[in-house]
């Protein structure tokens, strides 16, 4: 029954789901020091003290976002491409002073998370055929103006998460034989970020977001069309506990308003992928079976990512957004995994905000990832890998749609 549980690692680098907010998608992400959205909230809490002033400010929307890869195989040179699934997501922010130096808000968020699902019949249904992750973040947060031009902010995270997985038994003939498991879990962390500017045109920004560790304590995996005499290897049902790491982050940015109408922005980031070295998986006694622990090397590497944004006042209703970034994967060529694509990526992105009144804006973006190719090479020697021969192609589409408020 373990085989079932590694593709649960595998797909664990590269999985966020972009910026969590249309006007930073439209800006590529450099939202470090970009003071003009509350959706920076989830990136640098430091900006909460920044707009302490007697507005409750929301802003809300959401994400759909559609993951597409290609596999061709190394020995019979077929292609397969993914079938189509969209990732839906989706941003609650909300903000206000409580005093001239304190002020309050909540950032609820999709940040991690992706739908894959391969053809029942491709070359690497053994691997995976389906698989899902969903995340969910809430972040209350407290911001401080410390003076005039510094801000600082702390936030407490809470996530919640939902995984499920399900491949073929091909050692069967039976096309019905299969495993599936699911499990959910939550898992607490840290936010904190300050925020400064040097004068009227230059910002700066620096925030660290803690790991987060979901545990994951309640797994159940089944099979079915197992053959009655490997019933103690493929047990009907079984539980298991786990834990998925998800990394921390940290983020450096500025922010330098060039003209009246133009802005730019810049971040660098480094998010830790390499508390993800191992798996451990508790596997409860079943039968005969007794209860016991597996545990796979997966010595993921800590990634870099370089975003720049530029934001443009077209007319006193109109501004425009572009964006582009660069992305590390932090998975190494040995642990590439069919169940979640990664590989270092480019992305171009483009927005705008229409303002409807002087505190009602409309917003909306569009994102569009490119990731290099990467070769697979199956080594039967490395039991804790699943994987296939082959090369893959990947590619994102990520859009929003949301308003923003004051009052």
């Amino acid at each position: 029954m373990v085989p079932v549980f590694f593709g649960l690692t595998a797909s664990a680098g590269g999985f966020d789901t972009g910026p969590q907010g249309a006007r930073v998608m439209g800006l590529g992400g450099a939202s470090t020091a970009y003071i003009n959205s509350i959706a920076g909230l989830s990136t640098n809490p430091g900006l909460l003290g920044a707009w302490g002033d007697s507005l409750i400010r929301v802003s809300l929307g959401g994400i759909g976002q559609i993951r597409r890869a290609s596999f061709v195989g190394q020995d019979t040179y077929r292609r397969t491409d993914q079938e189509l699934t969209i990732q839906p997501g989706g941003y609650f922010y909300a903000t206000g002073a409580v005093s001239k130096r304190v002020s309050i808000g909540l950032a609820l968020t999709t940040p991690y998370g992706y739908h894959t699902k391969w053809p029942n019949g491709w070359e690497g249904r053994s691997v995976v055929q389906e698989s899902q992750l969903n995340t969910y973040f809430a972040q209350p947060t407290v911001g401080f103006r410390l003076n005039d031009n510094f801000s600082a902010g702390v936030g407490f995270v809470y996530a919640y998460g939902k995984y499920s997985q399900r491949r073929a038994l091909g050692q069967y003939d039976d096309p019905a034989a299969q495993s599936q498991f699911s499990s959910s879990g939550s898992g607490y962390g840290v936010n904190v970020g300050l925020y400064g500017r040097t004068g009227d045109n230059l910002a700066f920004g620096i925030s660290y977001r803690s790991g987060v560790q979901l545990k994951m304590n309640n797994g159940t995996a089944t099979s079915t069309g197992v053959p009655a005499r490997d019933a103690a290897l493929n047990p009907a049902s079984s539980s298991f506990k786990t834990q998925l790491n998800l990394p921390s982050t940290l983020s450096v940015g500025i922010a330098d308003r060039i003209t009246k109408k133009l802005l730019l922005t810049f971040d660098f980031a480094l998010s830790g992928w390499s508390t993800l070295d191992s798996l451990k998986l508790d596997v409860a006694a079943n039968g005969s079976t007794p209860a016991h622990r597996v545990s796979t090397a997966r010595r993921y590497e800590d990634a870099l990512a370089f975003r720049v944004g530029a934001e443009y006042q077209a007319s006193p209703k109109l501004t425009i957004l572009g964006g582009f970034h660069y992305d590390e994967t932090p998975i190494r060529d040995e642990y590439i995994s069919p169940e979640f694509i990664d590989a270092n990526r480019i992305c171009a992105s483009a927005g705008l905000s229409y303002q409807l009144s002087s505190r009602f804006a409309l917003e909306a973006a569009y994102a569009f990832d490119y990731g290099q190719l990467r070769t697979a090479r199956a080594n039967q020697q490395m039991e804790q890998v699943a994987n296939v021969s082959g090369t893959y192609r990947t590619a994102t589409h990520t859009a929003s749609v949301g308003v923003a408020v004051a009052f």
